[in-house]
């Protein structure tokens, strides 16, 4: 058996262990009996940057792979909406959701190819990550119960440069002013993809991040779409393990006012201390007398959809009735073919190619 932490579960234990203790599928395992909140542009304008960057199709032209971004767009948003309001869609705001979308896609088509000075290599790909155990060099994490612990998550977009240097590629869907630097330099997460992928393809490494942000107002909403510009092409050997010889400024940031394109260089002694914030975390996420408490705070509890049942346990009352009465147990993840759990693809030919609907 192995006790799988996913950077979900890492967050929400680091945020409020009480909302952890209750989501966790490690821990009580519960959701919401409603609907989820509205639809999540973010996701679905990742759904359709995995297809805008999927490798087998980087050389097409791209007249061609637009029209397969819409429709990723589409599914995606339709999807969520579906799952949302169930059989009562509302057509509006599906609609304008879907507009933003598509206008936000076609200025990206023209900005783009300016920056993706890369070639895609994988997209939306999951991985899994033994955690080495500090107290013992050369042997792996375990639980109290003798588990091995891996850590999970999924990686936006992987590439590689002229310099056949790798990077891990995040796109982030902005309402407000760009993430401080400071901000993106300490950013955890894809720190910690930097830090896993190693392990999970061996000996191959990352120089660093790129944060991809694309502000939520980019594009005019019922223009025509213009001509989508062609990428620059990157030629490179192969995939190799081990990255070329790579030099430059640790932080580079370069876009307009509706997209900015950052990287940022991960040093060895970065990633190691990543692994170990990481091994620290999990150690005291699994102990068997780990205390749970919350974290009130007014940007945790905003957004949180397990206040009533917290309020209950701080009056120190029994919460049970509630939790039955609005949570469930979460049922399996669907497996999904081309992922971790669903039917096996070639490490070397990146994720399962995208599913077209036949007209």
């Amino acid at each position: 058996m192995a006790y799988r932490i996913h950077a979900s579960d890492r967050t929400a234990f680091k945020r409020c262990r009480r909302e952890w203790d209750l989501s966790s599928r490690n821990r009580r395992n519960l959701e919401p009996v409603s609907s989820p909140g509205p639809i999540d542009l973010t996701q679905a304008v990742r759904d359709a940057l995995a297809v805008y960057y999927f490798p087998g199709m980087w050389e097409w032209d791209r007249s061609i792979v637009s029209p397969l971004v819409h429709q990723a767009l589409d599914r995606s948003v339709r999807g969520q909406a579906k799952a949302v309001t169930g059989d009562g869609v509302d057509d509006q705001a599906l609609q304008e959701t879907l507009d933003r979308g598509r206008a936000l896609l076609n200025a990206y088509a023209a900005w783009a190819p300016t920056v993706d000075h890369f070639t895609p290599i994988r997209v939306d790909t999951d991985f899994e990550a033994n955690i080495s155990d500090p107290a013992t060099p050369g042997s792996n994490l375990v639980t109290p119960a003798g588990d091995e612990v891996r850590y999970c998550d999924r990686v936006d977009l992987l590439a590689i440069d002229s310099d056949d240097a790798y990077w891990v590629i995040q796109h982030r869907l902005v309402t407000n002013g760009w993430a401080d630097h400071d901000a993106l330099q300490l950013d955890e997460r894809t720190i910690a993809w930097c830090w896993a992928w190693p392990q999970f393809y061996l000996g191959m490494q990352i120089t660093g991040t790129v944060y991809n942000e694309i502000h939520a107002d980019a594009g005019d909403v019922g223009a025509s779409a213009t001509h989508p510009a062609r990428h620059q092409q990157v030629h490179h050997r192969r995939m190799y393990a081990r990255p070329g010889t790579v030099s430059g400024e640790r932080l580079h940031a370069e876009g307009t006012d509706d997209f900015r394109r950052t990287l940022i260089r991960r040093g060895e002694a970065e990633l190691a201390a990543a692994g170990a914030d990481l091994a620290a975390e999990v150690s005291a996420a699994a102990s068997t007398d780990l205390d749970i408490y919350p974290s009130p705070e007014r940007g945790i509890c905003a957004r949180c959809s397990y206040r009533p049942p917290c309020v209950i346990l701080n009056q120190g009352e029994d919460a049970t009735a509630e939790l039955s009465k609005s949570y469930r147990h979460r049922p399996p993840e669907p497996v999904q073919e081309g992922r971790l759990g669903g039917v096996t693809w070639s490490m070397n030919r990146g994720a399962a190619p995208p599913r077209w609907p036949i007209k």
